[in-house]
């Protein structure tokens, strides 16, 4: 093996490691988002359970949570009443 062609690999293994780290940063960026928001939800509603719900005072700071997270994923809704 000539000294040009194992400077060659390395520089196409760098190149290759390089390109794959930075398609891993960019696919991880909807993925920090969601989870940005989702955090953001996750507070905002166990502030507004421990400040404005009344019933809810007594209850235990895990008990608060376990409303939040399942307000955040969408467990939670308000039912629709359908006519027919």
């Amino acid at each position: 093996m000539s000294p040009n062609k194992g400077s060659k690999v390395i520089k196409y293994c760098v190149i290759t490691s390089t390109t794959a780290i930075v398609l891993i940063f960019i696919s991880l960026i909807p993925i920090a988002k969601k989870a940005f928001y989702w955090n953001q939800c996750f507070e905002r509603t166990f502030k507004w359970i421990d400040k404005y719900k009344m019933e809810l005072k007594n209850w235990d700071k895990s008990s608060k949570e376990n409303i939040a997270v399942a307000v955040c994923n969408g467990a939670v809704y308000e039912p629709k009443v359908e006519m027919r």
